[in-house]
C-alpha cells in the first residue's frame, strides 16, 4: 500500500470571505455587521492558523457487499451501510482518504472561548471545518485527475458519522492506513486528533459517478455540506 502524502497551502484553497460569511449563515454582509467585522479581522489570521496535510491510499483488493453493507479491503471489513455501499456500486478500486487543518484553529479557538469571546471563538472554530473540509475537496480533484487520464471516475466521498455509517467504524478504516496518518491519531473513542481532521472513502471505475449529496437522508445536521446547500 502506498499514501500519497500532501503539504496543503491555505492560498491553494481559493477561500473567500463571502463564503466564510454564508457558511457562518450572515444575511447582512456590510462592514457595520458585528460578526462581519470580526470574521473579516480573523479570516486575515486563516493563513497562520492553518497547517494543512492529507493524503489517500488506493487499494484494488476489495469486494462490496451492498446487501450486508460491508465492503471488504485486503483482510479487513468495514460497514459504511448498503445507503454507502450502493453508492459504490461498481467500483472497482477503493480510495480512503484524511486530511487535517491542524491544531491552530482549535487551539486559538479555546482561547477565544477561555476569554469569553465566544463570537472569535464560534469563527475561528468554523474556519477549521471549513479549511479542512476545502482541502480535503481539494485532495479528492487531485485523487479525480490522476484516474481520469486513466479513464477512469470518482464517487461522492463519504465519512463514519454521515449517511448512517458509525463513527466507531474510524476504527478499521485507520487500521488501513499507515501508522498516524498525516499525524492524525485516532482515540479508542474514535475522535481523530487534532479535531479538525477528516477522513472518508470514495469509489473509483470507469462505471461509477458521482450523485448529490441525500441531506434530507442524512442524520447528520451539523454537516458543512448541509449548511453550504442549504444557503445555496
Amino acid at each position: 500500500m502506498t499514501f500519497v502524502d500532501y503539504h496543503i497551502e491555505p492560498d491553494e484553497l481559493r477561500l473567500h470571505l463571502g463564503d466564510l460569511l454564508r457558511l457562518l449563515q450572515v444575511p447582512d454582509h456590510s462592514p457595520d455587521n458585528p460578526v462581519v467585522h470580526e470574521a473579516t479581522g480573523l479570516f486575515g489570521q486563516l493563513p497562520g492558523l492553518a497547517s494543512i496535510r492529507g493524503g489517500y491510499a488506493v487499494y484494488e483488493d476489495i469486494r462490496i457487499d451492498e446487501k450486508e453493507g460491508s465492503i471488504r479491503i485486503l483482510d479487513r471489513k468495514i460497514h459504511p451501510q448498503q445507503q454507502i455501499c450502493g453508492y459504490m456500486k461498481g467500483a472497482e478500486k477503493l480510495a480512503l482518504l484524511v486530511c487535517t487543518a491542524g491544531e491552530g484553529f482549535t487551539a486559538r479557538s479555546r482561547e477565544y472561548n477561555k476569554q469569553g469571546d465566544y463570537l472569535k471563538g464560534f469563527i475561528t472554530d468554523t474556519m477549521g471545518s471549513w479549511v479542512v473540509e476545502r482541502a480535503m475537496d481539494l485532495i479528492q480533484e487531485k485523487l479525480e485527475n490522476a484516474f481520469r487520464e486513466l479513464g477512469m471516475h470518482v464517487t461522492n466521498r463519504y465519512s463514519p458519522g454521515y449517511c448512517n455509517w458509525p463513527v466507531s467504524e474510524q476504527q478499521p478504516l485507520f487500521s488501513l492506513l499507515p501508522g498516524q496518518p498525516c499525524n492524525i491519531r485516532l482515540t479508542g473513542s474514535s475522535l481523530m486528533i487534532p479535531l479538525k481532521s477528516v477522513s472518508g472513502i470514495v469509489g473509483i471505475g470507469k462505471k461509477v459517478k458521482k450523485r448529490g449529496y441525500a441531506c434530507d437522508i442524512c442524520n447528520n445536521r451539523t454537516c458543512i455540506y448541509r449548511s453550504i446547500k442549504n444557503h445555496h
